[in-house]
């Protein structure tokens, strides 16, 4: 092999396993992140309305229209709410989470609209609203 071409070779190479590196870092599901937005907007809204956020699912069906993305993930389980968890404003606990979370992580929604990624250890050491 010529020169050359070894040096052709080696840069092909290295040109592949560029973009292979292990990083823990996944892509957003941004479809999940607005829906999780959504969901802490309405949660928000519920609060300051003075209203009870859906205790189960058959009380998310009246406000299921203020959150046409939360409302479809919620019930398909791609999204889990804990149901009756309420906004708090400053307030750091779960609410609710892509369901991977618990496994692989993922985005999670805190008490005060926040939404965030915690790898599966932090939302196993993360409190849960209750």
């Amino acid at each position: 092999m010529s020169r050359r071409a070894a040096i052709l070779v080696a840069l092909i190479g290295l040109s592949l396993t560029a973009g292979c590196t292990s990083s823990a870092t996944r892509p957003v599901n941004e479809e999940h992140k607005d829906a999780l937005k959504e969901l802490g907007e309405l949660l928000k809204a519920l609060n300051d309305e003075g209203t009870k956020p859906p205790a189960n699912l058959a009380a998310l069906e009246p406000v299921e229209p203020r959150i046409p993305l939360a409302g479809p993930a919620i019930r398909n389980g791609e999204i889990v709410y804990l149901w009756g968890a309420e906004y708090l404003s400053g307030g750091k606990q779960v609410v609710a989470y892509e369901k991977k979370a618990p496994t692989e992580g993922g985005l999670v929604l805190l008490q005060d609209g926040t939404v965030k990624e915690m790898s599966a250890a932090e939302f196993g050491s993360a409190a849960k609203a209750k």
